[in-house]
């Protein structure tokens, strides 16, 4: 007879954040007192600030990019080949 009360005590302690996780979220839809958005858990960096953002203007892993692209497309404009790696490029 412990068995079954162990078990059933266990899923009850298993379930209960899942529980209480549901109950406050239908009552903060009905109220509207917990006002939760995904906007408040943007990831951030050190040095950097936010990650990603409504508007491209801050997501400063796009301006990275975007940068380094810029950067690629002038060096092969002004020298069209990659450089070599033997030590031919390097003769003085």
């Amino acid at each position: 007879m412990t068995t079954p009360l162990t078990y059933l005590a266990l899923v009850a302690v298993l379930l209960a954040p899942f529980a209480l996780t549901w109950a406050l979220s239908r009552i903060a839809r009905r109220t509207g007192i917990l006002r939760l958005s995904l906007d408040q858990f943007r990831p951030a960096a050190p040095f950097v600030g936010r990650l990603v953002s409504s508007d491209n203007s801050l997501d400063r892993d796009g301006l990275r990019a975007a940068h380094d692209l810029d950067a690629i497309r002038t060096r092969f404009e002004q020298q069209p080949t990659w450089p070599a790696s033997s030590a031919s490029g390097e003769r003085r």
